[in-house]
């Protein structure tokens, strides 16, 4: 109910946590301010449909932004002779006072990183199995309703075993509204229903992961995307070992996803067989009259 008053300040902890949950002495935890830009710009664009955003540009959001931080006494700015932002930190302050304020602002954007990092790792379902041992290299689209009920069984599963840290990402709508975004950036195909065909979605192209004999494997444009969502997540006992979860959240998605090709393909297929009859039917009857 509060996060759209502090938005900026949540996506400008959101980056600065990208090196802080790295741990270690300050100078670890400091971030350089090219990264932390390109971090708040990322994360802006992945959240334009959750909320509304000034309207002066991100360079001027930022720079404001920052400066509130800074007289808050929040962060400490480390910046050049020509007085231009080199570094940003967690100030002396924050730290002493067990980063009250910092973790306030990351507790209110941290269940929307989830859910999109939830969004973008259930497309991994959508990888065509092998077949013969070869990689399915046809269009075969899926039910768009069913893609999103697995997403949803996908995120509790994750959300049980310790790899979500807020069930609210597993929230249908909020997922529904990661899917069109994903469409927007061209990340899936989507086909809107028509006549008794549901409305079904594939993998573009260019976003289709890489898969191996033993499963999906942790390359790709959509493996990087994730990860980038994922280096603001909140940090996990769990989550430390990044070859195990890479395997056992990929293997998952997998085996959630193998469900979807067994049944989606043939039953859209099918379906539309069986519009496209009852057309060439009644094509038929309006002939003979």
């Amino acid at each position: 109910m509060t996060i759209h008053l502090f938005i900026l300040q949540s996506l400008v902890s959101a980056a600065l946590y990208t090196h802080v949950k790295q741990g270690g002495g300050p100078e670890h935890q400091r971030i350089s301010y090219t990264d932390l830009h390109a971090q708040v710009s990322f994360l802006s664009q992945l959240f334009r449909g959750e909320f509304i955003f000034p309207t002066e540009g991100l360079d001027h959001n930022l720079a404001k932004t920052l400066d509130g931080l800074e007289t808050d006494n929040v962060i400490k700015i480390t910046r050049t002779d020509n007085s231009e932002i080199q570094w940003i930190e967690l100030s002396p302050a924050e730290r002493d006072s067990g980063r009250e304020n910092f973790d306030f602002y990351l507790f209110l954007i941290w269940p929307f990183i989830e859910a999109a990092w939830l969004g973008a790792m259930s497309l991994m379902m959508l990888t065509p199995p092998l077949t013969h041992g070869i990689l399915r290299t046809d269009s075969s689209r899926l039910d768009l309703k069913k893609v999103q009920d697995r997403a949803q069984l996908f995120g509790k599963t994750l959300y049980h075993q310790g790899d979500l840290s807020y069930f609210e990402a597993v929230n249908k709508e909020t997922l529904k509204n990661a899917y069109t975004r994903f469409e927007e950036e061209g990340m899936v195909v989507v086909s809107k229903a028509r006549d008794k065909v549901p409305a079904t979605i594939r993998l573009a192209d260019d976003w289709m992961p890489v898969r191996g004999t033993k499963g999906i494997i942790a390359e790709g444009p959509l493996w990087r995307f994730a990860e980038r969502i994922s280096s603001s997540r909140r940090e996990g006992k769990n989550r430390r070992d990044g070859a195990t979860v890479q395997g056992r959240v990929l293997g998952l998605a997998d085996v959630v996803g193998k469900g979807l090709w067994e049944e989606g393909v043939a039953g859209v297929d099918g379906q539309e067989r069986e519009t496209k009859a009852k057309k060439a039917r009644k094509g038929g009857v309006l002939a003979m009259l």
